[in-house]
């Protein structure tokens, strides 16, 4: 976390251990070709819903989402362990500038790393407080963006949800960084 001024506040670094059930059915729906499964999935504008899958490959641009907050990494104020089968972040924080929001950046991928054991790929998004007052972050989670041709809906589907050791209270006008590493040995 960065305070106003761009002084680093505060850093936690901790393995993900929280794949959801929408991991394993997402893959699921990649590999199978029946066309008319659904995913619990989270709209542009925070909503929370269903939405069926109307042809294989279901898949829209891993994160970055074009632009859509929701997509790649989400923040939210909840501090409840999650359970496999919850497809939603406890309490999502909304983006925006108004009160308890904060303004979501474009998710930045890196290019997997293959010159090394483990090769890896990196994820990153940061989150402004401009809200007026301070904002908490408990959890954390990734959401790739995927897609019903059909309705021409886009929506993020949450594959991964952690939540932080400790809270972060964010003041207005201070910033966190977030960033996944997905890791592959061999």
């Amino acid at each position: 976390m960065r305070d106003a001024q761009g002084r680093i506040k505060y850093i936690e670094e901790a393995p993900s251990k929280s794949f959801i059930l929408n991991f394993l059915y997402i893959w699921w729906l990649c590999f199978n070709l029946n066309t008319s499964d659904s995913v619990s999935v989270t709209s542009p504008s925070g909503t929370q819903t269903t939405m069926t899958l109307n042809q294989p490959m279901g898949w829209y641009n891993w994160v970055n989402g074009g632009g859509k907050p929701y997509t790649g990494i989400q923040v939210g104020s909840g501090r409840t362990s999650p359970s496999a089968s919850s497809p939603y972040l406890e309490s999502l924080i909304l983006s925006g500038s108004g009160s308890g929001q904060l303004s979501y950046s474009s998710d930045t991928v890196t290019s997997p790393s293959i010159s090394s054991n483990p090769a890896t790929l990196q994820i990153t998004k940061t989150f402004t407080n401009s809200s007026g007052g301070s904002v908490t972050v408990g959890e954390i989670g990734l959401a790739p963006q995927v897609r019903n041709s059909a309705a021409g809906q886009y929506q993020a589907a949450l594959m991964v949800h952690d939540v932080l050791s400790s809270a972060i209270s964010l003041p207005n006008g201070s910033t966190v960084t977030i960033t996944y590493t997905l890791q592959v040995s061999t």
